[in-house]
């Protein structure tokens, strides 16, 4: 590969003496506290077997001999738990005009920056809801080639139902100032033949165009099952919506959904799908009620929850009363409180991506710096704790970043839990997490495939997150 982050990574590679993917080690991890992530209690004085990248044993010190010939990694006083997940992020975010020009070509390596900056804290697997697709394939298999270190990525590309990132459904005020060529190029990147056009057509018509797009390389589906701009507004039929739903299970992929209201989710709970995405989300007045939240539960539709901090909440309020979405946060916290006490599967999600240092200057929002939502490597944090203000139990707090989410893409039998024939995806952490959920940033080292990650090197060539904010001082204020 000739591209700037892998020769960046491959210098590192050649000081370090070693090749980044392979999983040749046997490693034991002993003398730690360990939470499974099954729900059974903690194994003081634990001891995980690792070879060939998988668990092999899992148990007290004293009931597992470890073998002469493995590495071993003294963890005593630590607490490990399976790697975090994000179960709604989009690793390429960053649609500002000036990044989708002046990086049009290096789409996949920001999406690496940004798996780089998840790995780096704690998580291990993500799964990417809506991006330009081909960037998303290139960057994922270069990972899990073991090209590049990141977290592992699942992807569905586009949201089927919208346009790109130049289009009403998003930033339509920029394309005016950019070439009709350009915007053509950038809304094909993301569409691909499934954007508003679909909301015109017959339910075969559609089916034909999904069944398609399920051939282009994507983990999983995502479609809008009410809009992205105009939330008020239903997208698919109820019928439209169960084809779609119908092409993705054919396919053998889980199907999720964008909702924004209480019948938009009532109506994919309907047409059958696995996961709704921000389902705490109702909008601006109207709690989701209690025979839709009953649905969830009975049927086992997991929701993808935006969860924000009591401190976030109190920060939208006072700094930016008349933004669309704190009126809809309001009523999340109340619809999350609910589904906590119903029993809903809960999925800790973000919508984050790598956060722009100068827009973040810029800004004339307070708020943006309280407990984020959608920066990367901060918000899976904020969210954990989040569900703890929401009165989510610690084990389950854990589970809505591991095994829920695993389960929810029906990846169970791979990741999500430290059982023995699971990939050895492992964060190591210096506080207990199920004593207080601050401690999920007590990370004192992660483990991807069974190969310790080197922290430190992470992002190995970032773009975005290592710009500068300029002195903006006039020269007469300098003087």
């Amino acid at each position: 590969m000739k591209n700037s982050i892998f020769q960046a990574w491959l210098i590192l590679l050649m000081f370090n003496g070693v090749v980044y993917g392979e999983s040749k080690d046997r490693l034991a991890i002993t003398g730690a506290t360990i939470i499974d992530g099954t729900g059974n209690r903690p194994i003081s004085n634990g001891t995980i077997l690792i070879e060939d990248g998988k668990i092999t044993s899992v148990g007290k010190n004293r009931d597992i001999t470890i073998p002469d010939n493995y590495k071993k990694i003294q963890a005593r006083g630590k607490f490990l738990i399976p790697g975090l997940m994000d179960a709604n992020l989009h690793l390429f975010l960053n649609i500002d005009l000036e990044t989708l020009i002046k990086h049009e070509d290096r789409y996949h390596e920001i999406v690496i920056e940004a798996a780089q900056i998840a790995l780096k804290t704690g998580q291990t697997t993500v799964f990417d809801t809506w991006g330009p697709r081909a960037a998303l394939v290139k960057a994922r298999d270069m990972i899990n080639t073991g090209e590049i270190p990141g977290s592992r990525i699942y992807l569905a590309g586009n949201i089927i139902g919208f346009d790109g990132p130049l289009s009403a459904d998003f930033r339509a005020q920029a394309a005016p100032f950019v070439s009709k060529a350009f915007v053509k190029r950038i809304e094909e990147a993301w569409v691909e033949n499934t954007g508003r056009s679909l909301l015109w057509m017959t339910p075969d018509e559609v089916r034909a165009i999904i069944k398609d797009y399920t051939g282009k390389g994507m983990d999983f589906l995502k479609y809008g099952a009410s809009g992205h701009k105009d939330m008020n507004f239903i997208s698919f039929s109820e019928r439209v919506q169960r084809v779609i739903v119908e092409e993705g299970h054919r396919a053998g992929m889980t199907v999720q959904t964008h909702t924004t209201s209480v019948e938009s989710l009532d109506m994919a709970v309907e047409a059958g799908v696995d996961i709704v995405t921000h389902g705490g989300i109702s909008g601006p007045t109207t709690p989701i009620p209690d025979e839709t939240i009953q649905k969830l539960v009975d049927r086992e539709v997991a929701i993808s929850a935006l969860a924000i901090t009591q401190k976030r909440l109190e920060a939208l309020i006072e700094h930016a009363p008349e933004s669309t979405l704190t009126p809809y946060m309001k009523i999340q916290k109340t619809n999350h409180e609910n589904m906590i006490k119903a029993g809903v599967i809960l999925l800790v999600s973000t919508d984050a991506g790598i956060q722009n240092p100068v827009l973040t200057a810029e800004s004339d929002n307070p708020s943006v710096l309280v407990d984020p939502r959608t920066k990367l490597g901060e918000g899976h944090f904020n969210a954990l704790l989040a569900f703890e203000e929401r009165g989510m139990q610690p084990m389950e707090i854990l589970k809505s970043a591991t095994i829920h989410i695993a389960r929810a893409y029906e990846l169970e039998d791979e990741i999500g839990t430290l059982e023995s024939g699971k990939i050895a995806d492992i964060v190591i952490l210096d506080a207990n997490p199920l004593r207080n959920a601050r401690n999920y940033r007590r990370i004192h080292s992660v483990i991807k495939n069974g190969q310790v990650v080197d922290l430190e090197a992470l992002p190995v060539a970032p773009i975005i997150s290592s710009m500068k904010v300029p002195d903006m001082k006039t020269d007469n204020e300098t003087r």
